[in-house]
């Protein structure tokens, strides 16, 4: 009998932990999407994420307003003089598309890395870049609504100067003709870690358990980035959901439920006593 009331205080230790870290790893994410907010220039349709990734099933329109139309950001910590590596996998269902990837200041006003990606119908891209911080900062941000290239001195859009300053082409998606705005894709990314070297090596993983390279890793076929750190780099204002939770360290939740567990015994104990 105290085997089985033991095996019953184990597995509830087991299911508190894995339930508390499930849900700091999933809520890491914040969504936004235009067109669900009102805008009718931006990206509509529907976000799901998970601890290593989201998808973005825009089934209304990819938009015309800019990447920042449609929008995921990974809350973390960034720190000024650490080399981060930012490892994913990224996908288009039905259409061509530009992805635009970025790491800013603790603001969104200043450049650590930024990237497009140029995803092919149906293609997965892979991607593995590393960079060194040189501000402070707390997110990875994606941004997929339809940008055409012509959001230049948009007060709203702060970054648009910058991000098509390392633009691989001017047309971004122009490309895929005539009333393309009112397209419909699904945008997949999976397999995402950012990992941080430290400022003298070592490596430390991300929430997901996902443990990255440190050191110089080349691009992946169809993307185009940079590092440096000038230009603007700000996100649209508002958000569909915003749930960090990620800054909170996994083993305060794991002791918790320690602490809950225990409390199962002495109960237990309590039972048998009387």
């Amino acid at each position: 009998m105290k085997v089985i009331k033991r095996i019953v205080a184990l597995a509830a230790v087991l299911t508190l932990t894995v339930g508390m870290i499930s849900t700091v790893s999933a809520a890491s994410w914040r969504t936004y999407l235009g067109l669900n907010k009102g805008w009718y220039e931006g990206a509509g349709g529907k976000i799901s994420t998970s601890s290593s990734g989201f998808t973005a099933d825009l089934n209304k329109q990819i938009g015309w307003g800019g990447v920042w139309g449609g929008q995921a950001g990974y809350k973390t910590k960034i720190k000024k003089g650490n080399t981060y590596t930012v490892k994913f996998n990224i996908s288009s269902s039905k259409i061509n598309k530009y992805v635009y990837i970025k790491v800013g200041d603790d603001k969104g006003k200043k450049m650590n890395w930024a990237k497009w990606v140029d995803c092919k119908k149906g293609k997965t891209v892979s991607v593995s870049e590393t960079f060194t911080a040189k501000y402070n900062g707390n997110e990875v941000a994606f941004g997929f609504g339809g940008d055409y290239g012509d959001r230049k001195g948009v007060s709203t859009d702060e970054d648009a100067s910058y991000r098509y300053s390392i633009a691989p082409n001017k047309k971004l998606d122009s490309r895929l003709g005539k009333d393309s705005s009112v397209y419909t894709t699904k945008i997949k990314v999976t397999g995402f870690s950012i990992s941080s070297g430290g400022s003298s090596g070592g490596s430390v993983s991300n929430s997901n358990g996902t443990v990255g390279d440190s050191g110089n890793t080349a691009s992946s076929d169809g993307t185009v980035s940079d590092g440096s750190s000038g230009g603007t780099v700000a996100t649209a204002d508002s958000t569909d959901s915003t749930v960090s939770t990620g800054d909170y360290d996994v083993l305060y939740f794991a002791g918790a439920a320690v602490i809950a567990a225990a409390a199962i015994v002495v109960f237990a104990r309590k039972r048998r006593s009387e």
